[in-house]
This record gives C-alpha cells, structure tokens and sequence, in this order.
C-alpha cells in the first residue's frame, strides 16, 4: 500500500537521515480521534509533511493551522511538542494506522487520553457561510450556572462557530449537524473539547459539554440577537485609588514591583495569564502587535505569569519555554500558582480576579484606567472592538 511506502520511507529518513528524493509523496492528510471516554470521540484533522530538514504535523482547529514539529521518540515512535503548551501527542504506526496519545503534562504525568488516526484524502471540505447564529446559553445548573453566548455557521451539515463565556472563548470549533444532533469540538492543544446538543425549533437542548476526559456539564440554548454578556470591563473593580501594587519575581530572582519598576511617563500595559491558558495565548499575539506598534519610551508591557509547576524552578522553566515558543517581545515575570486568591496577593488593589486572562492597563502616573476580563479572541465577534478600544485607550493616555 503507498500508504506502507510512505510510513517506511519516515522511519528510514528519521533513523538514518538518508535523502527522500521526492519529498511530496511523504504528505498526508489524516483524521484522528482522541478517545475522551467509552462513547465521546473527539475528530483531529491534521496534516503531515516528512522532509530531511524537518518533520512537520499541522492540526486544523477549525479555522486555524497549528504547526509542530515531529520528533523521534526513544521507543521507535514519534512525539510531537505542542507549545507553547506543556502537551505532546505521542504516537506509532500500527499497519496503515497510527496509534497513540495525549498527554497534557499540566495536569500531571497521568493525564493521557487515547489516540489513533487513519490516511484520508481530503481531511476538509471548504467552508462557505455568511450568516451567523447567536444564541443564549447557560452551562450548568443552580449556581454552578454561567451564561454564555453561541455564534454558529452552518454551509449544509458542516457546522463553525464558537462560545464566548464572560472568562473568554473556547477558541475555534467546528463540526456538523447530524439529522436533529450537532456536534461542535476544538484541539488546539490544550482545549479538548466536545460540545453535543438536539435542535428542537430554535433551540438546543440536551446539550452535554465534554473537557478531556475529566469534565462534563450541560448546556441548553435558544436563539437570542439581543442577548449579551456582562461588560468585561466592570467584572473587576480596582479598590485603590494610587500608583497600583503589585509583587513578581523575575527569573534571575529580583522582586519587581510598583517600587523599582519604573511606571512615571509611560503607559503600562499588565497581563495576568498562564503559560497553560489559551486564551492568554491569543492575548498575547495581541499584546505583542501592542509592544510593536508603541515606542518603547511610550507604551511598556509585562506578563504575569501564575502557573501549576508548584516547584518554582520548573515554573521559571516553563515560563522561559512558552516565551520563546511565542516569540514573546515584552517580559514575563512570575507570580506563584493559579489559585485566584493568589493573584489578589500578588495584585492587593484588585477586588477579585475570576479570569486568566485579566489584563490592566496604568496610565502615566501608574494608576488604573483599565481592568479588562477575560479574553474573547479571534474566533468572536468581539475581537476587533477589543482591538480598536484598547488601542484607543492607549492613545489618549499617551497624550494626557
């Protein structure tokens, strides 16, 4: 089978780094499954391209192409790093198949989840949709309920949208409508996510939210233009009206706060997140096209970083990890772990803090003009306003 030919001409170009004289051959369209539990599959489409430089897999998470690179493993199969989150996908050949797995090293070195895939000739079939959905959700019940809004595609069966919660989006979702059942899931990475509900009218009901293999809740909807979420800018207050506080640790062991940092003159721009969190992931692309659009003598940007490495050496580690997979060009400090409290130690003069991310932004005289929750990126409808007011915010107080 090519498909035999193929796999064989990978383990003889990675053992013996011989030439592959036509490297087009070697790509391949796959459609995996990472196995959340005994009836929840969730779909990978990715890419994979062999080479004698490099070895490349690409997820297609909806909307977007994820590159990594793939790497011999010591057992005769192949991992593959998926930064800048601390995962990796592990897997073999099995015949014309590939079997393995996920392992999502934040939660620790026991959380994997099974995968394999199979060769297919077209993973994707374009997509072509103008009108959007929106509905009004609310995940869970009692008062583990949240609100949350849907903004959904359909071009015939095949479904995109996404979810925006009032703590961020769960980022690019695709699936598709089967008779009155709709499946929605992402794999990015880090989100591994399976959404399931019935249509019935205007409505989705039954709905079951799937998160690896360790969460489940419900969800219902109904259709709702009007509907909104809380404004991300009035879920925390600032409780302190002075140069605002804070206390990090840089990697070479320096405390840095309000004191020895320099905030008179220039507007400061703070991201608490975690190396661990997607949607710091997208606000960080974002703050870096802030780093390059503002002169330095303008505009200063640094990242708080509060991670699940509960040893402080391994946190530092991962941190410098995540910075250089991101390219990141503004500074990333460390604040202790993920725990919500611990970011009101770290951040005494804000009131609560119920998102990574949270990002505040100082004017020249250190003081908040701006504490934004939560992060509804590329995938939502709100990304470009977000885009817009923020700069504008900073533009003013640039001038003041």
């Amino acid at each position: 089978m090519a498909i035999n030919r193929i796999l064989q001409a990978f383990l003889v170009l990675l053992v013996c780094s011989c030439t592959i004289e036509n490297q087009n051959e070697l790509a391949e369209e796959w459609r995996g499954n990472l196995q959340l539990n005994d009836s929840i599959n969730l779909p990978v489409d990715f890419g994979i391209h062999f080479s004698e430089l490099d070895s490349i897999l690409t997820l297609k998470n909806g909307k977007e192409d994820l590159s990594y690179r793939i790497e011999r493993s010591n057992d005769e199969g192949f991992q593959v790093r998926l930064e800048p989150y601390n995962s990796e996908l592990y897997f073999k050949v099995d015949g014309d198949k590939l079997t393995g797995e996920w392992r999502y090293l934040v939660k620790g070195p026991e959380y994997i989840i099974g995968f394999e895939a199979i060769p297919v000739k077209d993973s994707q079939v374009e997509f072509r949709s103008e009108k959007t959905e929106k509905y009004q959700v609310q995940f869970g019940e009692g008062k583990n309920a949240y609100p949350a809004i849907l903004l959904m595609q359909q071009d015939k069966n095949q479904l995109r949208g996404t979810f925006k919660t009032e703590t961020g989006d769960y980022r690019f979702l695709a699936g598709e409508q089967n008779n009155e059942t709709i499946s929605l899931s992402c794999f990015d990475g880090a989100h591994a996510f399976v959404f399931t509900a019935t249509i019935k009218g205007d409505s989705l009901i039954n709905g079951v939210f799937y998160s690896g293999n360790h969460y489940s809740d419900s969800w219902t909807a109904f259709a709702n233009d009007s509907f909104e979420l809380t404004d991300p800018t009035k879920l925390t207050k600032v409780v302190a009206d002075s140069t605002f506080r804070f206390s990090l640790k840089s990697a070479d062991g320096r405390w840095i706060n309000e004191k020895n940092y320099d905030l008179n003159n220039r507007v400061t721009c703070i991201q608490i997140m975690g190396t661990w969190c997607p949607n710091c992931k997208d606000e960080t692309e974002f703050l870096k096209q802030v780093r390059r659009k503002y002169p330095k003598d303008k505009v200063q940007v640094f990242a708080a970083a509060f991670e699940y490495e509960k040893d402080t050496l391994k946190a530092f580690n991962r941190i410098k990890k995540y910075s250089e997979s991101m390219e990141m060009n503004y500074p990333i400090y460390y604040g202790g772990g993920t725990s919500k409290n611990r970011v009101t130690d770290v951040f005494p003069d804000l009131d609560k803090v119920i998102s990574y991310p949270t990002l505040i932004i100082l004017d020249k005289n250190g003081k908040p003009q701006l504490v934004h929750t939560g992060f509804n990126g590329p995938a939502t409808d709100e990304y470009q306003h977000f885009e817009e007011d923020t700069y504008s915010l900073i533009d003013s107080l640039i001038l003041n």
